[in-house]
């Protein structure tokens, strides 16, 4: 008696647990764009039939996925409404088992795994449908195929608790390969539950299983197409007697279409349509189209307007099968986005700071309407305020009173200062204190041009520390796009150079191989070496360039220090086609031993520049100018400044930094080692000639030097390199040399021409030879000259 009334009790409250669950899952009106995915991806599946009119499938989803999400009842309802598409008023067959696997499973909440909840699934069906088939008449082949039904419902509700676990988010998760093939195995049943649904006589299924092998060769490779062919192929082709040739048909599809993958998106394309074409003539010579070219077509245009969109998803899925390195690699992608999130905040402040400062603006004249006023009240306070007169020149006569101060305003400011004579006939008879009156007069003036002139300096000031920050921001932006950017690691090439290594008995620690979309190849390389590093990194180079078939060289901007004694790391790029060398010679005037102009030459990645600067006048302070301007250009290009932004900003450096006229001239040349080209920028300098096999060539300019005006005039030229090019830079002081010619370029093109020698210090030594036999001693000035060979590597 005391167990009925405990089992009614447990009953009723199981009931009214069962209704307020239903209600609960009801009432639940906030739907989000994931849970239509989820909707849809569970009608789709539920959808999905084999052997013709079996449809286990949604069983198998409502069991994983309410074993790892709260319970929905919007997913019961998907499956129930996928079913009934199906098989009409015989849903009731599926639906009712599936009721029960949702029930049993959230609102007994019984704790167990994996395996228990498979086979509660397939028992429970199994049991259903034997239950109906008691009392008809039935074969041993239906009882096999409830059987079967069953299996194949713990086997995919298996499979799908794996997959299950990636539906909340695929980005930036760890996915392992159990949960990856689940996953496409999971994708590929729901595309087989669009079979029958046509758009314009088109296959939505064909569509959707084209588009979705190139998906994955796209993002992951010709391992993970192949495994999505093979399901799109098995799945959807069980229950046709020609499964072996769609099967086929899928799997050499997908292969291709991940082997095709280097050539980008339309060598997927072409990959896929290959192996579609190859595989229909060798099984019926395309009298019958298994996968329709039409829908073919549609899925590669869907997949080659949206690839960049599916790149972007793509990077996020990361797969493997070390977790430890998956870990890693999850952490680093969070990393790398929030790095790129605070540097571009962090530029973001700067750019504001600039803007700001650069809204400061400064009064174009000294004086304006408001200034005059000022200074008119200023001296009627401090010096007709105590006068006799003050009444009748401020009240009875202030209008003419008011036009002479303003007369008198304006000749201190086109003069300076003032005296007796410069009064106004009318004030000069009127005025009793008049030499008290110009002398406060001269001082107010003073006083107010000087505050003007600092009030200039600071706002200058604060316009060069606009351009600082403004360069600063840019920097910032640059590198975190540098960061972002989309990088391809290289796993065979670095299987290889690794390889090669070790049969070198080079001990290699480390080696990453990476490849961004502009093309831009890098190989880092970690050296477990303590002694002979840089015999060894030369090893290294050789080795590298053999496997990778072009020349490789250090990049010395990315090498640890080759002191310390654990290891070296290193970075490798492209040799660049072309190489260059300078060489400089140098005279001075005939008092002076220091000369006043300065230079620089060098390499950084593929550009090779030389920049001379030549310091107004003489000796030490010509040259102490030259060098601050070579100095600060060298770090602003080093830091990775703009090179338009470094002159500006050099220009305001020099206009601030003395009372005095500083300004030095810049002659810079950029040459793009890799693409063949050169930037000429001259600001002041000299002519620069180009000595090419059959002439030469001039490049000039008509610019004032920097530190002159606040708003620096500069010009840049652009020309192509050749092999056996000079670029030949020189100060004015060479030209100058010649007194007598009317045509000083002339006279400097007809001695380059006439050189004969390939050696760039020999050119330079027989041009300052020149220079100097013709000068006489008055017109002889500092001479430098700058010969830059550039010739095409072998």
């Amino acid at each position: 008696m005391i167990n009925t009334e405990l089992n009614n009790v447990r009953l009723k409250k199981n009931k009214r647990k069962i209704i307020s669950f239903i209600i609960k899952g009801i009432d639940k009106k906030e739907i989000s764009k994931s849970d239509i995915a989820l909707f849809l991806l569970a009608f789709f599946i539920s959808k999905a039939s084999i052997m013709g009119n079996l449809t286990p499938f949604g069983i198998a989803f409502i069991t994983s996925y309410s074993l790892k999400y709260n319970p929905k009842i919007s997913m019961l309802l998907a499956t129930s409404i996928g079913t009934i598409t199906v098989h009409g008023l015989s849903s009731y067959k599926y639906i009712i088992p599936m009721i029960t696997i949702y029930l049993v499973m959230n609102v007994l909440e019984i704790k167990k795994g994996k395996m228990f909840f498979g086979i509660l699934a397939a028992s429970i069906l199994f049991t259903f449908k034997f239950m109906m088939m008691i009392g008809t008449s039935f074969y041993l082949y239906d009882l096999m195929i409830f059987i079967f039904e069953a299996i194949i419902v713990f086997a995919i509700s298996f499979i799908f608790t794996y997959s299950v676990d990636s539906l909340d988010s695929i980005k930036n998760r760890l996915f392992t390969n159990e949960e990856m093939i689940s996953s496409v195995i999971m994708l590929s049943i729901a595309v087989t539950g669009a079979s029958g649904i046509s758009l314009f006589n088109l296959s939505l299924m064909d569509i959707l299983g084209v588009f979705l092998i190139m998906f994955f060769a796209y993002t992951r490779g010709i391992s993970m197409a192949t495994v999505v062919g093979v399901s799109m192929g098995l799945i959807s082709s069980m229950s046709k007697v020609d499964m072996p040739y769609i099967v086929s048909i899928y799997a050499i599809s997908g292969l291709l279409s991940g082997i095709f993958k280097d050539l980008g998106k339309i060598g997927i394309i072409i990959g896929f349509t290959i192996g579609n074409i190859i595989m229909s003539f060798y099984i019926n010579g395309i009298s019958k189209e298994l996968i329709g070219f039409k829908e073919m077509i549609i899925a590669s245009i869907i997949f080659f307007l949206i690839s960049k969109n599916i790149s972007k998803v793509g990077n996020k899925i990361i797969v493997g099968a070390d977790k430890g390195y998956l870990v890693e690699d999850v952490y680093s992608n969070r990393i790398k986005d929030m790095t790129f999130r605070r540097l571009n905040e962090f530029s973001g402040v700067f750019k504001e700071l600039s803007d700001i400062l650069k809204q400061v603006s400064y009064k174009k004249d000294i004086l304006e309407e408001d200034d005059i006023s000022l200074l008119v009240d200023s001296a009627a306070n401090e010096i007709c305020n105590k006068c006799s007169m003050n009444r009748i020149c401020w009240q009875n006569d202030f209008q003419n009173t008011y036009n002479n101060m303003i007369e008198i305003i304006i000749k201190l400011e086109k003069k300076g200062s003032m005296t007796e004579i410069d009064l106004p006939e009318l004030f000069y008879k009127r005025c009793n204190n008049k030499n008290q009156f110009i002398e406060k007069i001269n001082n107010i003036f003073k006083i107010y041009r000087l505050n003007y002139k600092w009030e200039r300096k600071i706002i200058e000031s604060r316009q060069m520390v606009s351009q600082q920050l403004e360069g600063v921001s840019t920097i910032i932006e640059d590198l975190a796009k540098e960061i972002y950017s989309d990088i391809r690691f290289k796993e065979e090439v670095e299987r290889a150079i690794f390889s090669e290594l070790k049969k070198e008995d080079i001990p290699i620690k480390e080696i990453t191989v990476t490849e961004s979309k502009e093309g831009k190849f890098e190989i880092y390389i970690d050296l477990n070496i303590s002694t002979n590093k840089e015999r060894m990194i030369r090893k290294v180079i050789n080795v590298a360039s053999e496997v990778i078939g072009y020349r490789l060289i250090r990049d010395r901007f990315s090498t640890s220090d080759l002191e310390y004694d654990k290891g070296v790391k290193f970075k490798l790029i492209k040799s660049n086609r072309y190489s260059s060398v300078t060489r400089v010679a140098v005279g001075y005037d005939n008092k002076n031993y220091i000369s006043g102009d300065s230079y620089t030459f060098g390499e950084r990645q593929n550009n090779y520049y030389a920049v001379l600067s030549d310091g107004m006048g003489r000796g030490e302070t010509a040259k102490a100018e030259s060098s601050v301007t070579i100095s600060l250009l060298e770090k602003f290009l080093e830091a990775g400044y703009d090179k338009e932004l470094a002159l500006r900003t050099i220009n305001s450096i020099l206009v601030l930094k003395s009372n005095e006229e500083v300004f030095t001239t810049i002659d810079m040349s950029i040459l793009d080692l890799y693409k063949g080209n050169a930037q000429f920028i001259k600001i002041g300098s000299a002519p620069t000639f180009i000595k090419k096999k059959d002439r030469v060539e001039i490049i000039n300019s008509h610019t004032l030097p920097v530190g002159i005006l606040k708003e620096i005039d500069f010009n840049i030229y652009e020309s192509n390199i050749e092999d056996g090019d000079f670029i030949i830079m020189m100060s004015d002081g060479l030209l100058d040399s010649n007194e007598e010619s009317d045509d000083k370029e002339k006279w400097m093109e007809n001695i380059i021409r006439n050189i004969n020698s390939k050696n760039p210090q020999t050119i330079a030594d027989t041009i300052l030879k020149n220079s100097i036999n013709i000068s006489t001693e008055e017109s002889q000035d500092d001479m430098t000259v700058l010969v830059t060979k550039v010739w095409k590597k072998r």
